[in-house]
């Protein structure tokens, strides 16, 4: 794979779940608050509302990547056999 064909796929899977990541977030953090949730669910744990919304970030982020990844290896194929 070239350095080229890299930075495609990397950009090709970073960016669309970034994206996916942003949109998922204000969608579920227009209706769900961070910090009643936190209290609902690890009320043990001491974080702040802002925390909440980065570890929603990056999960969504997270979630959005790995479906990214398996588009890319799937429209991608096997290895080829070289003529």
């Amino acid at each position: 794979m070239t350095k080229a064909q890299l930075l495609r796929n990397l950009g090709g899977t970073l960016w669309p779940s970034f994206l996916t990541a942003a949109v998922a977030s204000v969608v579920f953090f227009a209706s769900i608050d961070p910090e009643s949730l936190h209290m609902q669910t690890l009320p043990d744990w001491q974080i702040s509302r802002m925390a909440g919304y980065t570890i929603g970030f990056f999960m969504f982020w997270g979630v959005g990547l790995a479906s990214s990844l398996i588009t890319l290896v799937l429209v991608s194929g096997g290895p080829r056999e070289s003529q």
